[in-house]
């Protein structure tokens, strides 16, 4: 059975979803000779696109969800749920189910971000982690004695994303940090999420490596700190180093606890701040790539360094 699995990516062209449906079909489609594209609208651009690769498109009927959810994942290897963190929780409840019910083999809970597990807010946690550790339940608990192994992946911020926000100023060339600017901080390309996912797809269906993926693993494409990114940016651009401002850290995590309601990267900022998302210390990058065997990780230098011929 080896290299004919199928892989069903439920809202495959969204943001990240998008750039996990491309690498399926550019470079694991020998591997995943079967991609299923969910979404709510099959006529768009990005929709037709993934088409023209050989995606197999299905409409994600929000008027009749669990219907769509079985027709799309009929005999799939595994599902990836790539909905965002706004997509409605019921829904994401019914793609777990349904991906259990399916009898595929992997899937990928809607995580692809912060470890919220290292979290340390008693009683203020931001909603959207308190969702997601719940729907993570919901999923294991459907799954139990089937099948079906869940699989969480953490991969700090997205390399593309990260920067002009949380304290990354890049067109001002200045900087804001909570806590220590010298605090190391993990980035991962789109691109090379949908790539692990491939890898760990593959891995959890081969049978003489199925025991040797865990259910919750983290991965770090980059690791840098507020210095570092500064000094980048200075020499790709020829400019002075720019100022960094440090707001102090525990004044910072106080009003997260007396305001509730925040925004999500205030949040983030603060885990920063605290070395939380600094994957680089423990990661399944050994396993997922080893030695950059399968292809070379998206650095923060790349991401921030013109390439040759660029305007």
């Amino acid at each position: 059975m080896s290299g004919r699995y199928s892989v069903a990516i439920v809202g495959g062209t969204g943001r990240l979803g998008y750039e996990i449906a491309t690498v399926f079909l550019d470079e694991f489609h020998s591997s995943f000779t079967t991609v299923r594209v969910l979404t709510r609208d099959t006529s768009t651009a990005r929709a037709q696109g993934l088409a023209e690769k050989g995606a197999i498109l299905k409409v994600l009927d929000l008027d009749d969800v669990a219907q769509s959810l079985t027709d799309a994942f009929a005999d799939v290897d595994v599902v990836i749920n790539a909905l965002n963190v706004t997509a409605p929780t019921e829904v994401k409840r019914q793609v777990a189910e349904s991906a259990v019910k399916s009898g595929a083999k992997v899937y990928f809970l809607s995580e692809f971000g912060v470890d919220h597990r290292e979290n340390d807010f008693p009683g203020f946690d931001h909603h959207d982690w308190d969702v997601k550790r719940e729907l993570a339940a919901h999923a294991r608990e459907a799954a139990r004695g089937t099948p079906t192994q869940v699989i969480a992946v953490y991969t700090g911020l997205f390399t593309e994303l990260a920067f002009n926000v949380i304290g990354f100023d890049l067109e001002n060339n200045a900087f804001t940090c909570f806590g220590a600017p010298s605090q190391r901080i993990s980035f991962t390309s789109t691109a090379d999420v949908g790539r692990a996912l491939a890898r760990l797809s593959t891995l959890a269906l081969e049978p003489l490596t199925a025991g040797k993926v865990p259910d919750e693993l983290r991965i770090s494409g980059s690791t840098a700190s507020f210095e570092e990114v500064r000094d980048l940016v200075a020499r790709a651009r020829g400019v002075q180093k720019g100022v960094i401002g440090s707001e102090d850290l525990e004044l910072r995590k106080r009003a997260l606890r007396d305001t509730p309601g925040s925004h999500v990267a205030d949040y983030i900022r603060v885990l920063m701040g605290e070395g939380k998302l600094d994957l680089s210390r423990e990661n399944a990058n050994s396993l997922v790539n080893p030695a950059e065997a399968f292809w070379k990780w998206k650095s923060v230098v790349d991401q921030l360094t013109p390439s040759p011929g660029a305007a």
